[in-house]
């Protein structure tokens, strides 16, 4: 058990310190009497943003759809720390927060930044990534959440709460269109069942060309066909016990995320990309014969219950199981043709990865405004995944073919010597946990409280391995060994978060809190795993301090909540890029000690009922402390002590403002705009600084707006869309390894302007 502590006397320091959520803008209807209050369950109850000891965004779907934006990675540009890594499928897609994630290829390992829908746990963050619908508001909390929340938000948690239905009949209709050819379906019914039991339906259709275009197949790729649906019954057995089931199923099938080539290959490799006008994050086009895509489904379904126990609080219990299908085809090579030269050779890689979740929480909640305020309870965790994943190559060397530019000969059969080499690979892993938490906060008298809990964790990591030798004498990528693998590990935590919280006034809160998270022990599970890579690594444990206030005007026309922050992370888990059998990989490993400390600042601020503005700006420094040198390096190896960690830009930020124009007549106007700024970033733990400056995405500015139309009644909307309107282009994501020694540049949907209409019709 690690000893904790917190300096008390802090929680009076400053006025400068925790974050704001965005505003919620909901319909008069439902409209609160003071239009800063946000309601958010961070700590699982219901309780006002703005007297919560945490530092928390939350984005409203009003927000959402005023900027039509409908997805998982558009929600960086709204909240400052968070940054979201893509991935040639979601299956890989990572989130951070605060400069720290985990970029996981490993199947038993876990992400650093929890994803919670409805009150349950993913297994993988990118099992959420794709559209967001019918959505109450998603909740962004920041720095370790171990206590309530669990191990694998050991760097914070992402919460999407969806809509409840109503007690009448109604419901939505919604369709989005953009000149880059994206299309969007989106649907919802409230339909009453009978005395007590109400029920909610939602559907959506998206379809969208794509970015960019592969010359050698003769079509656009990188967009996607996904549809999806959910269904939710609320039911009041009695005054006091109330059962909610919650289903969903969502499919897509896209040509989804193929990597650019940006940079000239050396040699006489740079003749395979012949025809593509190489511009770094500004290249559109691709040679590849194989068609990289992803085809995925995944279905869950919950059952929450809450029981009211009178002075003791509130029982609940959510049971969930979910399954995740993803089936993977990537081009490898991203050369379309074989050549007689080494890079110059084919791979591809294809193969399923299924995995199921079930997951049991049951806790009890005090009544608020209690001297003593209290949230206890248990939970349960089992997450098995299996993926068969299958490398085939094809090595040319010799041929009689003329050579297509200096050097480099294609190869055919009947005109060369090929060899196929192939190898197939079953991996997987049941990752088992049990915890206990919880936490307390003692309301000392009117403006005083003091905050402690904890939570013990055991974790179980099985896993295993089994690979055939590579045939006809290996290539690329491909090892000429098999595996055999059994594996098993486990591990006991205890997580603690201690704090004080004081109302200097009825306007403003400040709190100190230090808190400690807590990532369970993984292996370095691949299709490629070695016999020198069986030994598990580490579990990650944070220690984090964070000093807040949050501020609000008694008029509710200001919100300020700003935060400072440092946490420590010791075993970092993490990937960096190593070559084997001359295919880059990336490799899961203990990176040593790292700290991310910085500042966040976020308002909104309303002079009028017309008018809305917000705005937040991050500052995070977050850093190698101590770096684990890979055995057997040289004597001298640089410990790489202060350098950046990947995806992680030290100034974010965004400003916006929404003008509404009453006019009296048969439509009121919104006119609205964002401008989100995001500063260098390195892609990856890579040590040569020639490489690593290869990989660093320059900073980037993107400005959207939307103009609406508005029925003043609440029955439709049209609103004009514009996304990226200065056309800045610029990559997530810049790999090594491509032919020739180029780099690799993976592109986000908002690469590039484009405009759109969304009409909403209500009923």
């Amino acid at each position: 058990m690690r000893r904790f502590l917190v300096n008390a006397s802090a929680g009076a320091l400053l006025i400068s310190m925790t974050q704001v959520a965005q505003a919620q803008d909901t319909p008069p209807a439902a409209q609160p009497a003071d239009p800063g209050d946000i309601v958010v369950t961070a700590q699982k109850r219901e309780e006002n943003l703005q007297k919560v000891p945490a530092a928390i965004s939350v984005v409203s779907a009003a927000q959402l759809d005023q900027r039509g934006v409908v997805n998982i990675q558009s929600l960086q540009q709204l909240v400052p720390s968070l940054n979201i890594k893509d991935s040639a499928t979601t299956l890989d897609s990572s989130v951070f927060l605060r400069g720290v994630g985990t970029i996981n290829f490993s199947i038993a390992a876990e992400p650093s930044v929890g994803f919670v829908v409805d009150g349950v746990t993913y297994a993988r963050s990118g099992e959420a990534f794709g559209d967001l619908y019918d959505i109450e508001r998603v909740e962004v909390l920041r720095g370790p959440q171990g206590t309530l929340f669990g191990k694998n938000a050991s760097a914070g948690v992402i919460s999407v709460v969806t809509r409840r239905p109503g007690d009448e009949l109604g419901g939505f209709v919604e369709a989005l269109a953009t000149t880059d050819e994206e299309y969007k379906l989106r649907g919802a019914i409230d339909i009453p069942i009978a005395e007590g039991i109400t029920s909610r339906f939602t559907g959506n259709y998206g379809w969208f060309d794509g970015t960019v275009r592969n010359i050698t197949l003769d079509r656009t790729v990188n967009g996607y066909e996904r549809w999806g649906a959910r269904g939710m019954i609320v039911a009041e057995a009695s005054p006091a016990l109330t059962f909610t089931l919650i289903g969903d199923y969502r499919k897509q099938n896209s040509d989804c995320c193929a990597e650019v080539v940006g940079t000239t290959p050396a040699g006489a490799l740079a003749g395979s990309l012949i025809g593509v006008d190489l511009k770094g994050d500004e290249t559109r086009e691709i040679r590849q014969n194989t068609l990289t895509r992803t085809k995925e489904k995944s279905w869950g379904v919950s059952l929450q219950a809450d029981l009211d126990v009178g002075s003791a609080g509130t029982v609940t219990s959510i049971t969930a199981y979910r399954e995740y299908r993803n089936f993977g085809i990537r081009d490898g090579d991203f050369i379309d043709t074989v050549y007689n030269i080494a890079g110059g050779h084919q791979l591809d890689d294809f193969g399923p990865q299924p995995s199921e979740t079930f997951t049991q929480e049951i806790r009890l909640a005090s009544p608020g405004n209690q001297t003593l305020e209290y949230v206890v309870g248990g939970f349960y965790y089992n997450a098995k995944q299996q993926r068969t994943f299958q490398r085939d190559d094809i090595v040319c060397s010799a041929t009689t073919l003329p050579p297509v530019s200096p050097g480099l000969a294609p190869c055919a059969p009947g005109s060369s010597t090929l060899r196929f080499p192939s190898a197939v690979g079953t991996f997987g892993s049941t990752i088992e946990s049990f915890a206990i938490f919880g936490n307390l906060t003692v309301n000392v008298n009117d403006w005083l409280r003091l905050i402690a809990g904890g939570r013990y964790t055991h974790d179980n990591v099985d896993a295993f391995n089994n690979r055939i030798p590579a045939t006809n004498g290996g290539g690329p990528g491909l090892l000429n060994v098999g595996a055999n693998y059994d594996l098993s590990t486990s591990n006991d935590d205890f997580s603690g978060r201690v704090g004080v919280q004081a109302d200097i006034s009825d306007e403003l809160m400040t709190y100190a809190t230090y808190s400690q998270g807590y990532k369970g022990p993984a292996f370095n599970v691949f299709f490629n795993q070695n016999a020198g890579q069986l030994d598990p690594i580490a579990a990650e444990t944070a220690d984090a301090y964070e000093l807040g206030t949050k501020f609000k005007t008694a008029d509710g026309k200001l919100t300020l909540n700003t935060a400072l922050f440092y946490a420590k992370y010791d075993n970092f888990q993490a990937n960096s890029f190593v070559n084997l059998a001359g295919s880059v990989i990336t490799q899961l490993t203990n990176a040593g000690s790292v700290s991310t400390k910085g500042f966040e600042i976020e308002s909104v601020i309303r002079p009028s009922r017309e008018f809305t503005f917000n705005a937040g700006l991050s500052y995070t420094d977050a850093q190698i402390d101590e770096f684990n040198l890979p055995p057997n390096a040289p004597a001298g190896s640089s410990t790489r002590r202060g350098e950046q960690l990947p995806l992680a830009p030290t100034w974010k930020g965004n400003v916006g403002g929404l003008w509404t124009i009453e006019t009296g007549g048969f439509a009121n106007v919104e006119i609205g705009g964002q401008v989100a700024l995001t500063s260098d970033q390195v892609s990856s733990l890579e040590a040569n600084p020639v490489t690593r400056r290869a990989i660093t995405i320059d900073g980037y500015v993107v400005v959207d707006a939307n103009i609406a139309l508005v029925d003043p009644d609440g029955v439709w909307r049209v609103n004009f869309i514009g996304r990226n309107l200065t056309d800045e282009s610029y990559a997530t994501l810049i790999t090594p390894g491509g032919p020739g020694g180029s780099f690799r540049y993976l592109l986000p949907r908002d690469v590039d302007r484009y405009f759109g209409v969304n009409v909403r019709f209500n009923y």
